[in-house]
């Protein structure tokens, strides 16, 4: 029965479709260094482009629709990096109307538009130096243009946006909560941090990576730990670690978040359920200022302070491949297609 075979292979056919794997993400990682950011490919570990740029690269933040890999540089300088076709398409500067301004922070605000950054500014008046009071502005991406903005202390450095954008918070000696809702920017609460004898170093945020957790290490004179900030509810948590503190730049949590990775002059493993280090290790191409994984987490992409790559074994800490680079860099994003 020719028919009643056919839709029997068809059936077979549709089954072993539903039941089949997921694809596998396809990892890229842009090294962000002085004059290009550097692509790598996550299967091959390789080099695949060069993106030529104007000045030194800090921060970052994705699109929504991965499309665009907004890039800072030199502190006023924001890139629009097209990801389809590695290429800069876009420049817009903060600078503007007789003031120097500097991004200390920066993330999406949802929209695909705008963005928000901790700014200083400084302008010259009459001979004289004149130091602006410290801002969270949201920026146009398209013009560099200030949409509106709120005072806050010194010393902001990184930027969450929670609850769907309802909400910034501001992180620096104490985490600030702005209402971004509303017409204008408003700091409606403080939430004491430095009261506390933490001492935040919230310069990488790896939220995307995280899953929408942004995450920073802090200090105390007795040990360190972990602050969280859940992007979709706004919910701060604490993670403090036991043991002697080991010094960290950046930290990354692997799939499932019970294993975070920290690094600095050693790739140190922590175990956030038992909040406690398990495993270090010390990083042969020295001090490292940024840390990656892989979008399964088998492998761990640690970026030196100078020009390399290492791709450690996520499970045994065994270097797999160094990678040598054209540049510097200060950090290591990864973008998951």
């Amino acid at each position: 029965m020719p028919g009643r075979t056919e839709r029997l292979l068809g059936i077979a056919a549709v089954l072993a479709l539903a039941w089949s794997p997921p694809a596998r993400a396809r990892d890229r990682f842009y090294h962000l260094g002085q004059q290009m950011i550097q692509v790598i490919d996550g299967d091959r570990d390789a080099v695949v482009a060069k993106i030529p740029l104007r000045g030194w690269t800090r921060e970052a933040a994705v699109s929504s629709d991965r499309k665009f890999l907004y890039v800072t540089a030199s502190r006023h300088l924001i890139h629009k990096v097209s990801l389809a076709e590695d290429k800069v398409v876009a420049t817009a500067d903060v600078s503007g109307d007789g003031w120097d301004r500097f991004i200390y922070g920066f993330v999406m605000a949802g929209d695909d538009r705008t963005a928000y950054a901790a700014l200083m500014s400084r302008t010259a008046r009459d001979g004289e130096a004149v130091v602006g009071a410290p801002v969270v502005a949201q920026i146009d991406l398209a013009s560099g243009k200030i949409v509106r903005s709120v005072e806050v202390p010194w010393g902001v450095a990184q930027l969450v946006t929670v609850k769907g954008g309802q909400q910034v918070y501001a992180l620096g000696k104490d985490l600030y909560k702005i209402d971004a809702a509303g017409p204008t920017l408003k700091v409606v609460e403080t939430v004491p941090m430095f009261e506390k004898k933490w001492n935040l170093l919230p310069f990488w945020n790896y939220s995307w990576e995280n899953g929408g957790l942004a995450a920073t290490n802090y200090y105390t004179p007795d040990f360190m730990g972990l602050l969280t900030v859940d992007e979709r509810t706004g919910e701060i948590a604490d993670i403090p670690i036991q043991g002697e503190p080991v010094m960290a730049y950046s930290v990354i949590f692997a799939p499932g978040r019970k294993t975070a990775y920290a690094v600095m002059d050693d790739l140190n493993v922590i175990d956030l359920e038992g909040r406690k280090y398990r495993q270090a290790v010390p990083l042969a191409q020295g001090t490292s200022y940024a840390v990656n994984l892989s979008s399964d987490g088998k492998k761990l992409y640690v970026g030196s302070g100078g020009a390399s790559l290492t791709v450690y074994d996520a499970a045994t800490l065994k270097p797999l491949k160094v990678l040598k680079l054209d540049s510097d860099g200060m950090d290591l994003r990864r973008v998951a297609f």
